[in-house]
C-alpha cells in the first residue's frame, strides 16, 4: 500500500495548532495571577477562601506609602504554592522604599536606606497584638540570589511604637534568627543603642543556604507572648526543633505601647548601599491558633503536633 506524503495544508494547519497551544500554556502565569486591592488606608482584600491564612485575628495592610508601588509587586498567585490554590508573591526590586505622610522615608534611613514590601497588621498602632500561648505556621520560598551581606528580613515579630523587634528572621549566608529581647528589658537598656551582637542578645544561623533556597520551607512557631520571665519562643523549620528561647517577648509598656504582631515579605539594607537585585519571595499555609498545636492541622503539611512538641534544644535566654 502506497504511503501518502502529508500536503502543504495539512502542515500548516498543525504547525499552527502546535503554536497557539504552547503560547496559551505560557499564557497561564499572568492568568493565574491576581493584583492586591489596596484602598487609601492601603489595607489589602485577598485570599477570600482562606487558603493562604487561616484564622488569623486582624487584618493585613501594606507596609507603608509606597512612592514606588506598582501592582505586580505583591500578588495571589496560583502557580507556586505550598498546598491548595493560592500563595502570595512578593517582588522588591532595588530602589523600593517605603515613605510616610509624616516624613519617613527607608531611602534615607540609616547610613544606606532600605528598602522594603511588607504585609503588616491593619491596626498594629492601636489595639492588635499577639498574646498568651500562640502558634503560627508559615511556609516560605526564596528565590536564590547571590548577594547576602547585610540585613534581609523574611519575617519578624514587631512592637509597635519605638521598641526594637524582639525577633526576626534575616536571610545572611542562610537563615538568621536574631534576637532583640535584651534590648527591650527597660527604658535605659532601649536607649543605649541596642544591637543584636551585644551579650544579652542573639544570632544564630539556622538553615544553610542550600536549605533556604527554591524550595517550599515550613516553619511552627509556638511564643508565649508575655512581658514576663515566663515568655518563650520554640521554632521548628521542617519538622525539626531549632530554636527555642526562655524569657519576656513583650517590651514593657512605655514609649508607644508593648503590642506584638508578625509582619512578614522583604525588608533589606545593605552594610554599603542598597542592593542591587530585584528578590522574589513565595509565602503560603499562614496558621495561627492558641494555645493547643492540634488547632493548626498540621497534618496535611506532613508533621504531627505530638513528635513536635516532645523534641528538645538548649534553650537561649538573656544574659545579664
Amino acid at each position: 500500500m502506497e504511503n501518502k506524503k502529508p500536503n502543504i495544508k495539512t502542515i500548516a494547519i498543525l504547525f499552527f495548532a502546535v503554536y497557539f497551544f504552547a503560547w496559551g500554556l505560557g499564557g497561564c502565569n499572568k492568568a493565574e495571577a491576581n493584583t492586591l486591592k489596596i484602598n487609601s488606608n492601603q489595607k489589602i482584600k485577598l485570599d477570600k477562601n482562606g487558603d493562604v491564612f487561616y484564622k488569623w485575628p486582624y487584618k493585613w495592610k501594606f507596609s507603608y506609602a509606597m512612592k514606588y508601588w506598582s501592582e505586580e509587586k505583591i500578588q495571589e498567585i496560583s502557580y507556586n504554592t505550598r498546598l491548595g490554590d493560592s500563595a502570595l508573591r512578593f517582588e522588591l526590586a532595588p530602589g523600593s522604599c517605603g515613605k510616610t505622610k509624616g516624613g519617613w522615608d527607608d531611602c534615607k534611613n540609616g547610613d544606606n536606606g532600605s528598602e522594603r514590601h511588607e504585609l503588616l497588621p491593619y491596626n498594629h498602632d492601636r489595639d492588635i497584638g499577639l498574646n498568651g500561648n500562640t502558634w503560627i505556621t508559615m511556609s516560605f520560598f526564596i528565590e536564590a540570589f547571590d548577594d547576602d551581606e547585610g540585613h534581609n528580613s523574611v519575617v519578624q515579630f514587631h512592637n509597635d511604637g519605638d521598641w526594637q523587634p524582639p525577633f526576626n528572621w534575616s536571610l545572611e549566608d542562610g537563615l538568621t534568627v536574631q534576637r532583640r529581647t535584651g534590648c527591650n528589658t527597660s527604658m535605659k537598656r532601649h536607649k543605649e543603642g541596642c544591637s543584636v551582637k551585644d551579650h544579652d542578645n542573639h544570632l544564630q544561623k539556622v538553615m544553610s543556604k542550600d536549605e533556604v533556597f527554591d524550595k517550599w520551607n515550613d516553619i511552627v512557631f509556638n511564643i508565649n507572648f508575655t512581658t514576663k520571665d515566663t515568655g518563650f519562643l520554640k521554632m521548628w523549620i521542617n519538622g525539626k526543633l531549632v530554636y527555642h528561647y526562655q524569657g519576656p517577648i513583650k517590651p514593657k509598656a512605655g514609649n508607644g505601647g508593648n503590642n506584638t504582631a508578625m509582619q512578614f515579605g522583604i525588608y533589606r539594607s545593605h552594610d554599603y548601599g542598597l542592593f542591587e537585585h530585584t528578590q522574589i519571595n513565595y509565602y503560603d499555609e499562614i496558621r495561627y491558633a492558641k494555645k493547643k498545636c492540634a488547632k493548626l492541622n498540621l497534618e496535611d503539611l506532613g508533621y504531627s503536633c505530638s513528635e513536635l512538641e516532645k523534641q528538645k534544644v538548649e534553650i537561649d535566654t538573656i544574659q545579664n
